[in-house]
């Protein structure tokens, strides 16, 4: 753990090959922009037409999660256009998750991927039904299996919508666990995960409408990017900018 004060959890177990907004908008005059969100996306030669269709899927979801977001607008008594001009140039990123077959069993208290809440505004999840599946934390504390609708999204509150809302709207609390020990055959699961992340310098503050007589907002305002930044920092070691 940090400053080595507990065991270290054991590695989540999966793969994922992600990429951000550089290919499709230009950065802005930020080093610290360009090193979080622009860093180049990186293009395997094989197969043909990957990197097209990771573009037209990130483009595709891009306009979703600006429709969500009006929708979010009008649910939160604001202009439904309140949050176009946050998001306009955003800087989210497609995640392509791939969590292999589990020939031998996993160490303790090693996931598919740990319990996490998201950082981002929303996300927006293809999973596909296979054995060891997304779980949700409900209010009482239990973990909760999502089911798998064909064709369908599963859409996920981030952290930044609980900042705007002063937790009216909570950021969901989420796992991937792994296969049952008894289950046959091959229990490779993959999914593609876009997380939404509003523009680089959009400031995240308690939205008005969100703030009942004599209530005080319990988050100070951030910056999204930099406040991404943070997140990562804190969990990964790099070199600061």
């Amino acid at each position: 753990g940090p400053g080595g004060g507990g065991p270290r959890r054991p590695p989540d177990l999966k793969e994922s090959f992600s990429i951000g907004p550089a290919d499709l908008t230009p950065p802005p005059d930020s080093a610290d922009a360009v090193a979080f969100a622009w860093a180049a996306n990186l293009w395997p030669a094989e197969p043909p037409g990957f990197r097209d269709a990771m573009l037209a899927y990130y483009q595709a979801l891009s306009e979703l999660a600006g429709r969500l977001m009006r929708l979010f607008a009008l649910g939160l008594a604001l202009p439904e256009t309140f949050f176009d001009s946050r998001i306009d140039r955003a800087i989210s990123a497609l995640r392509l998750l791939n969590y292999p077959d589990q020939p031998v069993p996993p160490e303790p208290g090693q996931l598919r991927a740990g319990a996490h809440t998201d950082y981002g505004s929303l996300t927006i999840l293809l999973p596909q039904d296979a054995p060891g599946g997304l779980e949700v934390q409900g209010p009482d504390g239990a973990w909760h299996a999502v089911p798998t609708v064909p064709g369908g999204f599963v859409i996920n509150l981030g952290d930044l919508m609980a900042r705007w809302t002063n937790d009216r709207w909570r950021s969901t609390l989420h796992r991937v666990v792994n296969p049952p020990p008894d289950a046959t055959g091959s229990t490779r699961r993959q999914s593609i995960a876009f997380f939404h992340q509003p523009n680089w310098d959009a400031e995240i503050a308690c939205l008005p409408t969100c703030l009942g007589p004599g209530e005080t907002p319990r988050y100070a305002p951030v910056l999204s990017g930099p406040h991404l930044a943070s997140k990562f920092r804190s969990t990964v070691t790099l070199p600061a900018a």
